[in-house]
């Protein structure tokens, strides 16, 4: 799962209230924090200049604080920059993407190229990689619970609670308002500080959010099982092929054709009716099998039980089929399953605790009960899906997620179904949670949709000004064509006029 870096455009609000003073000495003399149930190891600091960052160049203070929670056997690094001079006094904690807890330096340096103070937390693991294997079991062999529970949500209030700290020994004040911006992973510890910290932050982005964690992770290895069980595994230019198939048909349902099927709900594409064609691999011609189509077909079905009852949400029709029906070919006729590391080595290590286990030997019933397992075993540490958002609300947050209906990684009907949970629970959930659809758009970017250009911003203005987010500005990645984003769930219709420009689209609540 990929971390999120939006686009670095300078907002009217970010230098509201930057201050027009240099900040204090960059040195170990900033005061160490107290960290709850934890003790602080040690804390340097070092001043950072022309540090450049894409077109400015940024001069700040890098703060870092070492601690660990006595008997944890945890080391825990948290990163705190703070910009020598014109912060704007706020607080931004930046999330993380798969197994990694923040982001790297760039979009660090982001945050502060727009006057933030910045904190990020590595949770005890280091290094980084697309696996658990550095941290996940003990020497043992056993679920390392204090480092999951870390990643979890432990990590992610100690980050907050010394960001501000650190912020107020170094500015003499602390920051006005702090805000949570991540996506993915960094969007699942956004919802998470909501449900469990709901006064660490004043405002978060959540996006793309890994929700229902012990649902989906397993869900994410549906498609490597159907092939297994099918023993069939189509190369890429097979997949692509029936993708791009299903969007030439479902493309205009919006009355637009821009190679984006903003409503895959609608989509009724079968890709059995691509069964004998030939798709043009690299020179060979390759004819589409039937079993091929049923690999497609189950992938966008999501998982099933062993008789056939929905477990969890598949990929939207539209969304690449490689990130979890991936295959590694030698030809286009010999490939083999290439599983999504994280799904793969959450299974293996969090709940079969055998890292050498050889997956494709699962049988229909072992892949059920490892759904069943996961979720009695893990929900209360990282399910996120506790739709009761009351204490958040009665502090004042507000909160913002947007997902891509493109996304290839995390299933967007997963999000949309946690937010209708928290309107059951509280029918006015849009005074403080809203939440928007990005047609055409993967896994926190990329992809011929439309991405929000600067939705931390929309936060930012609903907290300090009050001003709920009716929209949010997006575009294509190439920036050619504009469109709004709909609060859910009202639906963007074409009206008439240019169909590059965000005018010509209106909010309705259906296409028709």
């Amino acid at each position: 799962m990929i971390p999120q870096k939006f686009l670095s455009v300078v907002s009217t609000t970010a230098a509201l209230f930057a201050t027009p003073f240099a900040a204090a000495t960059c040195s170990s003399s900033i005061a160490h924090p107290k960290v709850p149930q934890g003790k602080v190891l040690d804390l340097t600091a070092a001043s950072v200049t022309n540090y450049q960052s894409g077109d400015s160049t940024l001069s700040f203070c890098n703060v870092t604080v070492t601690y660990t929670h006595p008997g944890w056997n945890d080391t825990i690094h948290v990163t705190v920059w703070l910009p020598l001079s014109n912060w704007n006094e706020r607080l931004q904690g930046s999330g993380g993407g798969g197994y990694a807890m923040r982001s790297d330096d760039d979009t660090l340096a982001e945050a502060v190229g727009l006057n933030y103070a910045v904190v990020a937390t590595d949770g005890g693991h280091t290094p980084v990689s697309p696996n658990s294997e550095s941290w996940s079991l003990d020497a043992s062999g056993n679920v390392n619970m204090p480092l999951l529970k870390d990643f979890a949500y432990v990590a992610l209030n100690d980050a907050a609670i010394i960001g501000k700290n650190v912020t107020n020994s170094f500015y003499g004040h602390g920051p006005r308002y702090s805000y949570w911006n991540g996506c993915s992973t960094g969007g699942r510890q956004g919802l998470m500080l909501a449900q469990r910290y709901p006064t660490a932050y004043n405002g978060i982005m959540a996006a793309a959010p890994a929700i229902n964690w012990p649902s989906f992770i397993v869900a994410e290895y549906w498609p490597q099982f159907v092939m297994n069980q099918l023993n069939t595994y189509p190369s890429a230019c097979v997949l692509d092929s029936i993708t791009n198939a299903t969007i030439k048909a479902c493309d205009e349902i919006d009355g637009v054709k821009d190679g984006v099927i903003s409503a895959p709900d609608l989509c009724q594409f079968d890709p059995l009716t691509t069964v004998g064609q030939k798709v043009d691999c690299n020179g060979s011609s390759v004819s589409i099998t039937k079993n091929d189509a049923l690999v497609i077909k189950k992938t966008w079905e999501g998982l099933r039980s062993t008789n056939g009852s929905f477990l969890w949400y598949g990929l939207d029709k539209g969304a690449p089929l490689s990130g979890l029906a991936g295959t590694t070919c030698s030809s286009p006729s010999n490939c083999t399953g290439s599983p999504f590391s994280i799904s793969a080595d959450w299974i293996s290590r969090f709940i079969l605790q055998d890292p050498s286990v050889d997956l494709t030997r699962l049988s229909h019933e072992d892949l059920i009960k490892i759904f069943t397992e996961l979720k009695i075993c893990y929900s209360s540490i990282i399910g996120i899906d506790n739709p009761d958002l009351s204490a958040f609300k009665q502090a004042g947050g507000k909160m913002i997620t947007w997902h891509g209906l493109a996304d290839q990684l995390i299933f967007p009907n997963g999000t949309m179904q946690y937010y209708n949970r928290v309107e059951d629970k509280d029918s006015s959930v849009r005074d403080f949670y809203r939440f928007f659809e990005a047609p055409g758009v993967e896994h926190c970017r990329g992809g011929n949709g439309y991405v929000p250009v600067d939705p931390l911003d929309s936060v930012v203005s609903w907290v300090e000004e009050g001003t709920a987010p009716e929209t949010i500005a997006a575009a294509t990645t190439d920036g050619a064509k504009h469109r709004n984003l709909c609060p859910y769930p009202l639906v963007s219709v074409y009206k008439g006029g240019d169909e590059k420009e965000a005018s010509s689209y209106e909010c309705r609540k259906s296409y028709s």
